[in-house]
């Protein structure tokens, strides 16, 4: 009986699977025919659904066939591929498509991908190269690469631009299109400055202060260092490689400027040279105990003012130097005292006075400008040849009250030439031998200056107590030797005030003559004119 119920079974089973297996069949039909109808009405993605429906329901190599002609449709070739190749695996050998399905394969197998590759900037080397790292093709940017199916990577390359590589993955017959924006090589940057501080510009952009640590792009830049009360600095600034670079500038500070006090002394010159000039041409200063003699006079003053200042700013708009400046005022002041004492040795009238003194300026003027412009005179030269031409003026000034018994204006006169050209002769020589600097001279004349005023004091003293009828003569007596022991008193403390400055102590500060600059200033925003009032020097 068991035997019978299991015949029963099985038959039951094999009329289900029929059964099962007709529903199939009917299904992929009807999948097979929906998917011709989207095919032919171009649309290949649903059609392809439809294939695979119908190829899971009832499996046949015709299905792998149109799966891969709709893939091809699509521009889909690596997918179109994998179907012909399936396809050919399950038809049979005298199947009369493979041929046509060989030939295809070779077709879609040979489509070259197209690779577009861009970049920014323009003009970037770019090399191709396979998964083993042989180089397929190069080509400059923008640039399109045509490259079978496979994995790759390009390499981009350009000088003062960090190179870079990218990964590749090209399918058949595809197009492909990749922008790259490159990044600027960097290297790092040191700039130093001597004094410290100075404000760090590059190409015209404020980055820091000195000492300055950054990074600077590869290629060439300018680079300008401002620091206060010294020149810019600017130089080209060449960045050829990755590598550090360092930069440690030594800023100089420019030459004291001598312009304000060349017009100062240009203007009391004509303030003084326009009445004497008055005074030359009228005979005599007689005329000026009327009051239109008066206004002659301080009107020729005025105008001898104006004369001085126009003289000497309009001449020195590109600067003059220290030692310029004092050697001009020098030659003007002991040029017009050599002509006054010369007038008075020689016992000349009142015109004649104005017009040798007026000459001598003119000469010494003259002789000073040529020296300047001929020879390098630097600011203690120029104070040496000075105090030697105001120590000897002085010096005959009182030896002729201390040796005459008859002093008159005529034996003044040629005691104070001699003792000019003799004190001018003697600067010379130190100027020409010697190495001094301005302060380190006018410590020289200020000891001179003190030791004079109080030997004088004395003198002047000491001879009115004892009864002298002359107290002039004897404070002259005094005046001169306090002179020389100022003078030699000075000259031992300026041997050592050199060095002595090159380690200034706290609180250490020196006086100075006011100098107002107008100097160019660089800000963020722009160049600006600064304006400043040199008063106090010093280190704290």
């Amino acid at each position: 009986m068991s035997w019978v119920v299991r015949l029963a079974g099985a038959l039951l089973l094999l009329c289900c699977t029929a059964v099962a297996r007709a529903d199939d069949a009917v299904d992929a039909r009807a999948r097979y025919e929906s998917a011709q109808r989207l095919y032919d009405e171009g649309k290949y993605d649903e059609a392809i659904d439809e294939f695979e429906l119908a190829y899971r329901k009832k499996p046949h190599p015709n299905v792998l066939y149109n799966i891969g002609q709709a893939y091809e449709r699509l521009l889909d070739y690596d997918a179109s591929v994998r179907a012909f190749e399936r396809y050919l695996a399950e038809a049979e050998s005298t199947d009369p498509r493979r041929k046509l399905v060989e030939n295809r394969l070779r077709v879609l197998r040979g489509l070259p991908a197209r690779i577009s590759v861009t970049t920014i900037p323009d003009h970037t080397r770019a090399t191709l190269r396979d998964d083993q790292g042989a180089v397929v093709q190069i080509g400059e940017t923008p640039h399109v690469f045509s490259a079978p199916a496979g994995r790759y990577e390009v390499v981009l390359e350009q000088a003062g631009w960090q190179t870079e590589r990218h990964a590749i993955v090209a399918e058949i017959g595809q197009p492909y299109f990749y922008q790259y924006r490159l990044e600027r090589s960097m290297a790092d940057a040191t700039i130093e400055s001597d004094p410290t501080g100075a404000r760090v510009f590059i190409d015209e952009r404020l980055v820091g202060e000195t000492p300055y640590r950054g990074r600077l792009d590869v290629g060439k830049h300018s680079l300008l260092l401002e620091y206060p009360d010294y020149p810019w600095h600017r130089e080209p600034l060449v960045v050829a490689t990755s590598e550090p670079i360092a930069r440690k500038v030594r800023l100089e500070r420019p030459p004291r400027s001598g312009r304000t006090e060349l017009v100062v002394a240009a203007m009391a010159y004509g303030g003084v040279v326009g009445p004497m000039l008055v005074g030359a041409i009228a005979g005599s200063t007689q005329f000026t105990q009327s009051g239109q003699g008066v206004a002659a006079l301080l009107l020729s003053s005025v105008a001898g003012l104006g004369a001085g200042f126009a003289t000497a700013f309009l001449t020195t708009r590109g600067g003059v130097s220290v030692g310029t400046s004092s050697i001009l005022i020098g030659g003007g002041a002991f040029g017009s005292g050599l002509g006054a004492a010369l007038a008075l040795g020689l016992g000349a009238n009142e015109r004649s006075i104005y017009g040798i003194t007026l000459l001598g300026g003119a000469l010494g003027i003259t002789a000073a400008a040529l020296a300047a412009h001929f020879g390098k005179i630097s600011a203690g030269d120029a104070a040496l040849v000075n105090s030697g031409g105001l120590w000897g003026t002085a010096a005959a000034a009182l030896l002729a009250p201390a040796v005459l018994q008859h002093n008159d204006a005529s034996s003044s006169g040629w005691f104070i030439l001699g003792g000019t050209a003799v004190g001018l002769g003697a600067g010379i020589l130190s100027a020409r031998f010697l190495e001094r600097t301005r302060t380190e001279v006018a410590i020289v004349d200020l000891g001179g200056l003190v030791g004079t005023g109080l030997g004088f004091a004395l003198g002047y003293a000491v001879g009115s107590n004892g009864g002298a009828d002359n107290g002039v003569a004897q404070g002259a007596r005094f005046a001169l030797g306090g002179m020389a022991l100022g003078l030699v008193s000075g000259g031992l403390v300026s041997r050592t005030w050199g060095k002595r400055r090159g380690k200034p102590k706290l609180g250490h500060a020196t006086l100075e003559q006011p100098q107002l600059r107008f100097e160019l200033a660089r800000t963020p925003e722009g160049e600006a004119t600064r304006v400043s009032v040199d008063l106090l020097r010093g280190s704290w």
